[in-house]
């Protein structure tokens, strides 16, 4: 039997997460293995990143420019939750994300200062 391609695996990847979102829309969480698929995926990306590192300057370029835009999106929904209160105050890891949002504000002002 013949290992499917890239793009069945992608295909099979999206058909399998868009399950996941319909339950989820329906209200029917899946309570049992769901951390662990939380896991799996983050694992995932994780490692598809360290593969994609070995690519050329351009494709690094374009890396660069999606972790920057993912990163951008997710403080701004962050930040709306956070307005609305769909995220509370009091979560116990908010002072970590503020230490890691001030160290990172600093570090874009250096990489920036170094870049000109």
């Amino acid at each position: 039997m013949a290992e499917p391609s890239f793009a069945q695996q992608i295909a099979t990847l999206n058909s399998t997460l868009r399950g996941i979102e319909v339950r989820l829309a329906l209200g029917r969480p899946p309570v049992e293995g769901f951390e662990e698929f939380k896991s799996v995926l983050d694992d995932m990306r994780h490692r598809l990143w360290g593969l994609l590192s070995t690519a050329d300057d351009e494709e690094k370029t374009l890396q660069e420019r999606f972790r920057i835009r993912r990163a951008t999106e997710l403080c701004r929904g962050l930040v709306a939750d956070l307005r609305g209160g769909v995220v509370t105050g009091r979560h116990k890891d908010l002072p970590g994300l503020r230490e890691s949002v001030v160290e990172l504000a600093r570090s874009i002002e250096l990489a920036r200062t170094r870049a000109s």
